[in-house]
């Protein structure tokens, strides 16, 4: 951030104009000082000039506090951007009902920005803005790990399982080989093992759907308070909440998914 303040404080239009004065009135020679009149000297005390307008613009809080809404709003800009270029990218892949969801929440979240950029930008408002569109970014990728997971487990699968147990159960009582009952009873303890495995996935499934709801209700809400000039402390307060809980809720599921892939890879 110092560093954007310093690159902010040298590029502001007032301290290149006052760069610019100071070299064009010490050229001219309007002062008859003979060391004014070497090349380097001016060179010198101009940008002597340009250092002292550029260090009082950085002990300046109203300059830092412009500065900081103007890199602001460029990333609002900038994240809006990627945030439409992802949804449309991952609507390809979607059913009819999760891209008609996700449709929504892009179409709200555009409103929100232009409300935003063509209204009063605060630096609350600006701050408000900007969280929504890392929550409308975790909700993205949310929706793809939901839409991955939904293709990956087979709802199918339990029924097979449970009817292959009591039908193998239902043998154990004819078979009289010690060794072939004892493989049943792993094949019945292995598909229970599964049957729970695909019970908690599902209960993840619905976890992550429910988050997907909640973030859709916020995003709704947030779209009429920033239009309605509602935004308060309270708001991003509430906001940053949301956005960290979601985004530590994709996190823990994203890992256990990966984990009991990468087993069963292992036992393949």
């Amino acid at each position: 951030m110092k560093l954007n303040y310093l690159k902010g404080a040298l590029l502001h239009h007032r301290n290149i104009i006052a760069l610019a004065v100071a070299f064009i009135v010490l050229h001219a020679e309007l002062f008859p000082i003979p060391f004014l009149k070497e090349d380097f000297a001016i060179y010198g005390l101009s940008l002597a000039v340009y250092a002292a307008f550029a260090a009082q613009s950085l002990l300046d809080q109203t300059f830092r506090t412009d500065l900081e809404n103007k890199q602001l709003i460029a990333q609002i800009k900038r994240v809006s951007e990627e945030c439409r270029r992802s949804a449309r990218n991952l609507k390809r892949k979607l059913d009819t009902t999760a891209a008609q969801r996700l449709s929504v929440v892009i179409r709200e979240m555009d409103e929100i920005v232009r409300s935003f950029l063509g209204g009063d930008k605060t630096p609350l408002k600006a701050r408000v803005v900007n969280k929504s569109l890392t929550l409308a970014t975790t909700y993205i990728k949310m929706t793809d790990m939901l839409r991955i997971r939904s293709r990956d487990s087979d709802g199918t699968r339990i029924s097979f399982l449970a009817q292959r147990i009591n039908t193998n159960t239902s043998n154990l009582n004819n078979i009289r080989d010690h060794g072939i009952a004892e493989e049943i009873r792993r094949v019945i303890e292995t598909d229970e093992k599964m049957i729970e495995a695909l019970k908690n996935e599902r209960r993840e499934l619905e976890k992550l759907d429910a988050r997907l709801q909640y973030m859709e209700s916020t995003i709704g809400m947030l779209k009429y308070n920033i239009i309605s000039n509602l935004e308060s402390e309270d708001t991003l307060n509430d906001l940053e909440d949301e956005v960290n809980e979601a985004s530590a809720l994709n996190s823990v599921l994203n890992d256990r998914y990966e984990e009991r892939r990468d087993g069963r890879r292992a036992r393949l």
